[in-house]
Order: structure tokens, then C-alpha cells, then sequence
């Protein structure tokens, strides 16, 4: 299928499982990359990606005929992104305030928020050394991929290779924890 073949809608699939695999095979990479781009992670990328697709199959019948259907793919995955990323703020923002220093009541959120921030530090130590510093310096002091491969004179596809596979290490050994992991290590 080309893009000039399912430009417009009055070509788009049903509910057939065939015809959305075809929509799914031509966007899919574009899509990909234009989540790569926005937030600099692959596990992003691939998370937002599939949510993209979900919800195009749950709201085919709520497409227009009038538009392309490459700009309500994209408008699908925009509100994705921001959706998520608003998400993630608002979780972050909780795990702040559930971590403020000099607060003497510890909720069970409290509790559990220090909990996972211990049994992260101990998963990022058993790292090998260049792959625990490349993810101590993106994660905890927040360098881009540029100053971290300037820093440790290695290359930024290097360090992007270190950061993918820390995080499916580091979730490996986390697998049990609870989703507010995910949530950190995937916004970091």
C-alpha cells in the first residue's frame, strides 16, 4: 500500500485485521521516529507508538473521509504524546512531594516512594561502570546524550545503546515493582 493509496479515507480499512496491518506496516515507522524525535527515547517511542495504533483501531469509525488519514494518524499520535506526557508530570510532581525533606508524616505513598528509590540505586549498581555512569549521568543529573558522550569521549549512538540497555536491565531486576518504575524510568 502507498501512501497515495490510503491518503484519503474513503480507502481506509474496516474493521479488517488485514487492511489495518497494512496501515499499520506504512506508518508505523513514521510514527516511531516522530516520537523518537519528541522524547529521546526509544521505550517512549515504542510505548506511544503502540498506543497510537490501539487507539486508531478502537476510533476507525470516527475518522473523516474529508482528511488525509496520515494527518489523523499524527494528530492521533500528538494528543498521545501530550496525553502521556502530561501523565507523567503529574506522577512526577506526586513523587516530589511524596520525597520532601523535613516532612514527618509518611504516607503509604511515602513509604513506598523511598522503597523503589532504594531498590533503583541498588539495581544501577550492579551496572558495568560505564553503563551505570552513562545512566547516572543522563538520569540523575539529566545530561543529553551529546554532553554525555563529550564527558566520557564515546560516541552519542554509544550512549544511547548504554541508556537502552540499562533501562531493560534495570527493569529486568525491578520486574516487581510497581508502575510508578515505569513511569521513571520512561520520563527520565
Amino acid at each position: 500500500m502507498t501512501s497515495d493509496s490510503t491518503d484519503l479515507l474513503s480507502i481506509r480499512p474496516t474493521s479488517d485485521e488485514a487492511a489495518f496491518e497494512q496501515l499499520y506496516d506504512e506508518y508505523h515507522q513514521k510514527v516511531y521516529f516522530y516520537f523518537r524525535k519528541q522524547t529521546h527515547s526509544e521505550f517512549m517511542a515504542e510505548e506511544l507508538v503502540q498506543l497510537t495504533f490501539i487507539k486508531l483501531w478502537k476510533h476507525l469509525e470516527r475518522l473523516s473521509d474529508d482528511a488525509p488519514i496520515s494527518s489523523q494518524i499524527f494528530r492521533i499520535a500528538r494528543t498521545t504524546l501530550i496525553d502521556t506526557l502530561r501523565k507523567q508530570a503529574v506522577e512526577r510532581e506526586a513523587l516530589q512531594h511524596a520525597q520532601l525533606p523535613g516532612e514527618h508524616t509518611y504516607t503509604e505513598n511515602t513509604v513506598y516512594a523511598h522503597c523503589l528509590q532504594e531498590d533503583i540505586q541498588a539495581a544501577v549498581e550492579k551496572l558495568p561502570p560505564v553503563r551505570k555512569k552513562v545512566f547516572q549521568l543522563s538520569r540523575f543529573q539529566g545530561l543529553s546524550y551529546q554532553d554525555i558522550a563529550r564527558e566520557l569521549s564515546i560516541s552519542t549512538k554509544t550512549v544511547e545503546d548504554h541508556l537502552t540497555k540499562a533501562t531493560k536491565h534495570l527493569k529486568l531486576l525491578l520486574r516487581y515493582s510497581h508502575v510508578l518504575l515505569w513511569t521513571w524510568l520512561g520520563s527520565c
